[in-house]
């Protein structure tokens, strides 16, 4: 028997993105048995356009925003569902029957807690280029929030996103607390969602900020002793060489990030939950090395990796 899928989406001033994908979402068959939108201090009439349109859905109005992550947690601890499909205000599945597909694919594979699909991009392309539908399925150490499925019976075992993270970073963080639990993530390749990505309220600088303060925080919150001051000068030293890449501009504004990360670590602290090196080293390896069978797997984290 299929399980209850329930959709969620977080939307910030793309009223017409967000009437589009809705649209989309009707066309599903079978349908969602519910759908939920929280529209995070939007200013263009998102909220009204929602009751007005889309009555059937379940609508969160934060107002001022708190931002995406804690978002996608309320919803997650709100939904119905045993599997909650989220996507972006700018995306949704390119099959109609993609919900009956989904739940096959969550009962072939039980010990996977994440579920991330190929992104079709503008022009035809998949982006990243290394995850379409000619990719063979394979354990990943993150996923896009705008493309991915989940089990919420794990998320409410885990610490799930951490609200402070306001936006970004909160994929590889959960993704790491699933394999402490001894469940996986996993990219399937035979579903496909359309992602168009909006160029509405997007900065690639404001975004590069807030992922790297966050992965500071949450190696403060996962990584365990004495790892701490390696892991964080490795992270560091990569996101200085991806703003380095990106020019002067970025290079010069990359202590505000620093300084954001500082100012809240002892917040980290207090939440911090470290998860054994071996599965930690195992999970930074996946994102490099990832691996395609579940014995694999296994090996890899020295553990059984399985849903209970």
């Amino acid at each position: 028997m299929n399980e209850a899928v329930s959709i969620m989406i977080t939307t910030r001033n793309r009223c017409e993105d967000l009437r589009r994908t809705l649209t989309r979402l009707q066309q599903l068959e079978p349908p969602a048995d519910e759908i939920l939108v929280t529209a995070d201090g939007c200013s263009d009439g998102t909220a009204e356009m929602l009751r007005r349109e889309f009555p059937q859905c379940r609508v969160w109005v934060n107002e001022p925003g708190l931002g995406s992550v804690p978002s996608r947690d309320c919803m997650l601890r709100q939904a119905s569902g045993a599997l909650v499909l989220s996507l972006d205000d700018d995306s949704y599945p390119v099959e109609n029957d993609f919900l009956y597909h989904l739940s096959l694919a969550f009962a072939a594979r039980p010990e996977v807690a994440v579920m991330t699909f190929p992104e079709l991009r503008d022009g035809g392309v998949f982006l990243p280029p290394d995850k379409t539908p000619q990719t063979a399925g394979h354990y990943v150490s993150a996923y896009p929030n705008g493309a991915a499925a989940m089990r919420r019976s794990t998320y409410l075992r885990a610490a799930g996103y951490p609200p402070c993270f306001e936006h970004s970073y909160e994929e590889p963080d959960y993704a790491l607390q699933c394999y402490a639990l001894g469940a996986a993530v996993w990219f399937e390749p035979s579903m496909v969602i359309r992602h168009h990505f909006s160029p509405v309220n997007r900065d690639e600088w404001r975004t590069h900020q807030f992922n790297a303060r966050n992965e500071m925080w949450s190696v403060w919150m996962r990584c365990p002793w004495p790892w701490i001051p390696v892991v964080l000068l490795f992270r560091l030293w990569r996101q200085f060489c991806y703003a380095w890449s990106e020019g002067p501009s970025w290079v010069v504004r990359e202590p505000l990030w620093w300084w954001s990360a500082i100012d809240r670590v002892f917040d980290c602290l207090r939440h911090r939950a470290p998860v054994p090196w071996k599965t930690y080293f195992a999970w930074m390896r996946l994102a490099r090395y990832p691996l395609n069978t579940r014995e694999a797997l296994e090996q890899s984290f020295d553990a059984r990796v399985d849903q209970r």
